[in-house]
């Protein structure tokens, strides 16, 4: 993550969504152990989204006051608290009538905040301590005024039109509007850099925090994701842009004086490992970069000289993954590497630092990820946040001064250990002999035998990973009772350039072996009961999904996507409708060229393949997805309805490739539980499907091949 602002404005595939479903008259008829005990009472689904919980916490340049913000119903509440003792002090705060995700100190007496107004528009914002108003450092219109009340209703329906108009007129434009932290210049007292979009183009802006004056400096390419990097002293040097559809990513150096800007790289995001900027360098005309050079295995973090075009420095590497992202002091020197393998490892430059991270590991849960939020310039308070499979998060400062860690407040209080379950790695072998490994989350009082196995592969499927990170539906569905395992199938990023291309081509293959022989590993073992085994997934993982019920149709007991790919052919034609001939390429390299493979992409799609597949199969799908096209689940229903199949589709009118609104995640997860538990679950339901559970404005479109209707919902 950068200055307050996501460093990746990925919005390519969401990894590792899904479900799986179904119900044979074979596993109705079972008698099914309960593995939960008595005692255990597991989190509502309800549980999973809202309620009060820190989102960002930062300690001021001297050390003084740490602040924090947390998510407190629809608004956020910034807190300080006095850390110049040995146990802190609350010492002010202030309420936001919006949702803040992220600080950032500017001097000891203002915090720049980026979060999302009451228009949903992310924006950015500066507050000095002890006013009673945050003001916004750039406006779209005359009559943007976050603090401004919401209208009053007489009655729900007419609350619930303004709503739901509004909330149409959001959704029609291309990208809504919205600004973000740049830099907040060091250098410089009174300015900070912010980036802004309006109308599908970004723009880098100056902005003056005492008059609000702003100066454009850049302007991107339209239809472009934007991210700008700055020298120490405060220089624009390069703009990293990721197009909106087709996901391909240029390096731009901007102009400097005479010199006229220059590409310097173009790939899909996809092969983001080849080269991607990190942050900046201590050297002129250099920043730090994550690439891969020629044909090397892993990698590695390097200065870049944008002058020369060369890579000048290697500054830190593995010889086991490749390196992920960095981490950077207060006045921009690299401190830290941070490996993409399980607990993604920390690898520093200073012994002392890295004796101080092994030091927060041991006191943080065991399993944790480590993320260091901020760092004081005497380098004695690190704010730390901690996440793991079974934990949502927490905030940590750890205080050299008096050798403490000091806990700020978790993400959640419910959803942890005692509900989700545990989480533990399992290494494992493919048919062929390459070692392989999965992430398993076990229920509370899971049984060590004959468990029922709900396998999700994440999406990608290049470039992403399963790791040591919250995943709120792997979690969920663990928390149902069920064992979930997670795969690092070829193709997976973070172990090598060998690794990533064993996956090229292989959909449907070698990718798709590595799922089926976990499944065959579990079974052998006596962990899971092979009457009992669900596959779901999101995207590639849907499709996975969706392939497994097709090319394994004795495997699993049922299969369900979320957004998934059903036909490669249609995937390739909706690539080639982006029209962005740099990601097309990367596409036809990795899943074929339908000019000459079109015989083994059929064999390999699942929408061609229907005739084969034996179990229930539930299909969920966002009307707006702009990344898997839509068509795909609306294909995949027709023919398994015309091959007179088990199937369910609910298309979301307003969801795009994954939920993000709490109406649409809760419908999602919904059908999910009572999907899964008619397949393999503990106890039958006969209510029928939970169709718009979060009972909200919008009506989901159903099609369902048993003519099932929408009745009471399930527990």
């Amino acid at each position: 993550m950068a200055d307050g602002m996501v460093r990746r404005l990925v919005i390519a595939a969401v990894a590792a969504v899904v479900l799986g479903a179904g119900s044979s008259q074979a596993v109705l008829s079972q008698t099914v152990p309960d593995v939960v005990p008595t005692s255990y009472e597991r989190p509502r689904l309800d549980e999973f989204w809202g309620g009060s919980f820190f989102t960002d916490a930062v300690v001021s340049p001297n050390g003084r006051v740490l602040a924090t913000v947390k998510f407190v119903g629809e608004e956020s509440a910034i807190e300080l608290f006095d850390m110049q003792e040995a146990r802190t002090k609350r010492a002010g705060g202030l309420d936001m009538p919006f949702h803040v995700y992220a600080l950032a100190w500017k001097d000891q007496n203002r915090l720049l905040l980026t979060g999302w107004d009451r228009e949903n528009r992310l924006g950015v914002w500066v507050w000095k301590i002890g006013d009673a108003r945050a003001r916004k450092l750039f406006r779209f219109d005359a009559q943007d005024d976050d603090y401004a009340p919401d209208p009053k209703f007489d009655t729900e329906e007419e609350s619930n039109s303004f709503y739901t108009k509004r909330d149409d007129a959001r959704r029609a434009k291309p990208r809504p509007d919205r600004t973000w932290l740049v830099s907040k210049l060091n250098s410089d007292p009174d300015r900070v850099l912010i980036g802004t979009q309006l109308e599908n183009v970004d723009r880098l802006v100056s902005v003056d925090l005492n008059s609000l004056e702003s100066k454009v400096l850049d302007e991107a390419t339209p239809d472009h994701w934007t991210e700008w990097f700055v020298s120490n002293s405060g220089v624009p040097l390069i703009r990293r842009e990721q197009a909106r559809l087709g996901s391909s990513v240029r390096l731009v150096r901007l102009a400097q004086g005479a010199k006229p800007a220059t590409t310097l790289a173009e790939f899909p995001f996809e092969e983001h490992y080849g080269f991607d900027v990190l942050g900046p360098s201590t050297k002129p005309d250099h920043v730090t970069v994550r690439a891969r050079q020629g044909n090397e295995e892993f990698a590695a973090i390097y200065d870049y000289d944008l002058v020369a075009k060369t890579f000048s420095e290697l500054r830190i590497g593995s010889s086991r993954y490749d390196m992920e992202d960095a981490i950077f002091n207060p006045d921009n020197t690299l401190v830290a590497g941070i490996e993409a393998g399980r607990g993604s490892p920390f690898v520093a430059l200073n012994p002392k630092d890295q004796a101080r991270f092994e030091e927060i590991q041991k006191r943080v849960p065991v399993g944790s990820m480590l993320r260091i939020k901020s760092i004081t310039p005497d380098d004695g308070l690190w704010t730390v946040e901690t996440e793991s499979p079974t934990d949502p998060g927490s905030l940590w400062v750890h205080d050299a001064r008096f050798n403490r860690m000091l806990k700020i407040g978790q993400t959640d209080r419910v959803l942890n250990e005692a509900s989700i379950g545990t989480a533990t790695w399992l290494d494992y072998q493919a048919r062929d002999g390459q070692a392989l490994e999965a992430l398993l989350l076990a229920p509370v009082g899971a049984q060590e035998t004959m468990m029922p196995l709900v396998v999700m592969p994440h999406g990608g499927p290049h470039g992403v990973s399963t790791d040591n990170d919250w995943d709120r539906l792997a979690a969920f569905l663990a928390s149902r009772g069920y064992l979930v395992a997670q795969p690092n199938f070829r193709g997976s990023g973070g172990k090598g350039r060998s690794f990533a291309l064993a996956g090229y081509r292989q959909w449907g293959g070698r990718m798709q072996d590595d799922v089926t022989d976990l499944v065959g590993h579990l079974v052998k073992t006596g962990r899971v009961d092979p009457k009992r085994v669900a596959i779901v997934g999101g995207s590639y993982g849907g499709y996975a999904a969706l392939a497994g019920a097709a090319l394994t149709p004795n495997l699993y007991q049922c299969a369900a996507s979320i957004n998934g790919v059903s036909d490669l052919m249609t995937k390739m034609d909706w690539v080639s409708r982006m029209g962005n001939p740099v990601s097309e390429a990367f596409w036809k390299r990795t899943v074929g060229d339908p000019a000459v493979d079109r015989v083994a992409m059929d064999r390999a799609s699942p929408l061609k393949q229907v005739s084969a597949i034996k179990v229930p199969v539930l299909l969920l799908a966002g009307d707006l997805d702009d990344i898997v096209d839509p068509k795909n689940s609306q294909l995949m229903y027709d023919a398994l309805s015309a091959a007179k199949k088990n199937a369910r589709l609910v298309r979301f009118p307003r969801m795009k490739h994954s939920p993000a609104r709490y109406t649409d995640s809760a419908n999602v997860f919904g059908e999910i539980d009572y999907f899964l538990q008619n397949c393999i679950g503990t106890e039958k339901l006969t209510s029928g499907p939970p169709a718009n559970r979060a009972k909200k404005r919008e009506a989901l479109v159903i099609m369902d091949t048993s003519g099932a209707v929408p009745a009471k919902e399930p527990k």
